[in-house]
């Protein structure tokens, strides 16, 4: 089977234009706030646009139909390119060399949100709001790409599971090949993006901050207009902020059908109540450690717990205090909730909730066989069977992933990065939560120390994380290539 690389072209020309386009943003404040980088950003508009336009006018064709092999290579060309060109704004307004503007780029897209760019507060406003867009359309890109992409990608980790996705499987079922739904999901982004906006700056945010953090808060991406990020503000902005968080963590073609119909019912959803029940009892077990060990005031004790958590969970990596130098039984069950991530068809990264607990029917289903091994269990989950081919998919995805954090981590680990901070720089770049622990690369931890050859690795860490890992592999095998 050939792949169309001639639509796909195509496509990639409108991307250009598109990105060229969101770039007037940061290029107009520049202009009118007499900033760097208004001259900067327009140069590399007007050559994408050129471009893009070149390359759409060569590429033409009557047929944009796409197989599954053109969609497998299509996902990974398209945030490839946006990383690419979306990197040479950092370069030419900062000056700094192309892998670290890759590196920004790639972070701000995948909505990981570690940052390699000294002193944040000094950095010219038009970056820095050029890194809070590009995060901003991976968080919806993301959204797009869970519910209508990954799914028909040959049932790529179990997403097959929600190509149709609802909290109860009956007379409305949200189809993500409907125009409607995914109308509903960008109006939805959207006008979450403008109340968050509204709220920050009522709540004492200043026009700038306000609608830079409203962007990456939507997304989950943490990247923040301050080094001292959410310390940097109130206590009611921070407990504002998780709000957000957490509601962004939820699947939005779930929320769209709850308003419409019965906000409860996203709360009968497995994957939600499997989330909540995590924060909870995360939430519950590090405040009893800072109460119990630390002597933490009780109030104190329970926004620290609380933004954290979710902080980490949604995979947003904004930071307040750090978790990770307190005691060890903190740092440990931060590093072991890491990975986890939020709800499917959110803008969240991570392994997300719906694969742990598969596993854990599996579990026990296991466990009943044994005791019984005549009997039946049919395994379910959220109404739908769950069959051999979702199972296959979903060990795959954890094989993989697996393969992935440990070849991550040895690899940075024969650069002279000692073993936990490599764990930890994994673990964060797979699942693009920009936040962990250790001293080195945690909460208050200095990214700029990595080497060239470092950031490159973690590049294509967060890229697979992004993409869910098996997307990006498939693309590097021979048979792939193979007509």
């Amino acid at each position: 089977m050939i792949i169309n690389f001639q639509g796909i072209a195509n496509l990639l020309g409108s991307v250009l234009i598109f990105l060229a386009i969101a770039m007037v943003v940061p290029t107009m404040y520049a202009f009118i706030t007499v900033t760097k980088g208004s001259a900067e950003f327009l140069f590399v508009a007007a050559v994408m646009i050129v471009t893009g336009l070149a390359i759409r006018r060569i590429t033409r064709s009557k047929s944009l139909r796409m197989t599954l092999k053109d969609m497998f290579f299509f996902t990974s060309s398209v945030w490839t390119t946006m990383i690419l060109t979306a990197a040479l704004p950092f370069k030419f307004t900062m000056g700094i060399d192309y892998v670290t503007a890759c590196f920004e780029a790639t972070s701000a897209v995948s909505t990981t949100g570690i940052t390699v760019l000294h002193d944040i507060d000094n950095l010219p406003p038009s970056i820095l709001l050029w890194r809070s867009i590009l995060q901003y359309f991976g968080g919806i890109g993301f959204i797009a790409m869970a519910i209508a992409v990954l799914p028909n990608l040959n049932n790529l980790g179990g997403m097959k599971l929600f190509k149709t996705e609802s909290s109860e499987q009956g007379s409305e079922k949200v189809s993500p090949k409907s125009k409607t739904i995914a109308l509903g999901i960008l109006i939805l982004y959207i006008t979450i993006t403008i109340i968050t906006f509204l709220a920050y700056w009522i709540l004492g945010m200043n026009t700038f901050d306000a609608f830079n953090h409203a962007l990456t808060s939507v997304a989950t991406g943490g990247m923040s207009t301050h080094a001292a990020s959410m310390d940097y503000f109130s206590a009611e902005i921070q407990w504002f902020a998780v709000g957000v968080m957490f509601i962004c963590s939820l699947p939005f073609p779930l929320l769209i059908l709850s308003i419409k119909n019965d906000i409860r019912q996203i709360f009968r959803d497995s994957q939600v109540k499997g989330f909540c029940r995590i924060i909870i009892i995360s939430i519950i077990l590090v405040m009893a450690s800072l109460i119990v060990q630390e002597n933490m005031p009780f109030m104190e004790a329970l926004r620290f717990s609380v933004f954290n958590v979710v902080d980490v969970l949604s995979s947003t990596g904004y930071s307040m205090g750090d978790f990770s130098n307190i005691n060890p039984f903190i740092t440990l069950l931060f590093f072991v909730i890491l990975p986890i991530g939020g709800c499917s068809g959110s803008t969240s990264g991570g392994l997300k909730i719906f694969r742990f607990q598969i596993l854990l029917n599996l579990f026990r289903k296991q466990i009943n066989q044994l005791q019984h091994p005549s009997a039946i269990f049919p395994q379910q989950y959220n109404g739908q069977n769950i069959n051999e081919t979702i199972m296959r998919s979903i060990a795959a995805f954890f094989f993989a992933y697996a393969c992935c954090l440990i070849l991550s981590s040895l690899i940075l680990s024969l650069t002279g990065t000692e073993m936990l901070d490599a764990l930890t720089l994994s673990f964060n770049c797979l699942s693009n939560i920009g936040v962990g622990v250790g001293e080195h690369f945690g909460p208050q931890g200095d990214f700029t120390l990595l080497t060239s050859f470092q950031k490159i690795i973690l590049i294509f860490d967060m890229v697979m994380g992004r993409l869910e890992v098996l997307t990006i592999i498939l693309c590097f095998l021979p048979s792939f290539w193979r007509v």
